[in-house]
């Protein structure tokens, strides 16, 4: 079937053919969505409770977390772990260590290299707010099997490059 599309050109209604059950690929579309959705909204609804205690973002949680797993950890690193660039790293650690939550440590003779530590009142912070939905997300995932995992990382990567996203680490710029 064709259709004439906003600009007077003729296409094909691609969103019309027919998939298993008779379903349309635009109502698997918008179930996919809806999918999506309800999970970016219970990892939102986990997040914002500690966010709204403890004035803390979802990014700026998941950093001390990351931290306090692995003390003395570089920034490049902490970068890589949180799907997010060195600068934007960077930008997170100020509001953090502003809040006098983590502390950058520099015994490299260079002093170029930058070990991340918490602080006591960010050990503190950590021990008092539950393991983070992330946590929750990953382990989910760490259950389901190879197959479907692997189904599901391709689909994604697909998805993200479709909406002109890179899948590369590093390349999300998460709200500090």
């Amino acid at each position: 079937m064709t259709h004439i599309s906003k600009d007077g050109s003729r296409e094909q209604a691609a969103d019309r053919q027919p998939l298993d059950g008779g379903a349309t690929i635009r109502e698997g579309a918008d179930d996919a969505f809806g999918k999506l959705l309800q999970l970016v909204r219970s990892v939102q609804n986990g997040m914002q409770n500690i966010d709204d205690r403890h004035g803390l973002s979802g990014s700026q949680l998941w950093a001390l977390w990351q931290i306090s797993a692995r003390p003395g950890v570089r920034v490049s690193q902490l970068a890589s772990a949180l799907h997010i660039k060195p600068s934007t790293a960077s930008n997170l650690l100020d509001k953090l260590e502003l809040r006098q939550l983590v502390r950058r440590e520099r015994r490299d003779a260079d002093n170029r290299v930058v070990r991340l530590h918490l602080t006591d009142e960010g050990l503190e912070l950590v021990k008092d707010i539950p393991g983070p939905m992330q946590g929750r997300l990953r382990g989910a995932l760490g259950k389901m099997p190879q197959p479907v995992l692997g189904n599901l990382r391709q689909g994604i990567a697909s998805l993200l490059e479709l909406m002109g996203e890179s899948t590369r680490r590093g390349t999300v710029q998460p709200k500090a």
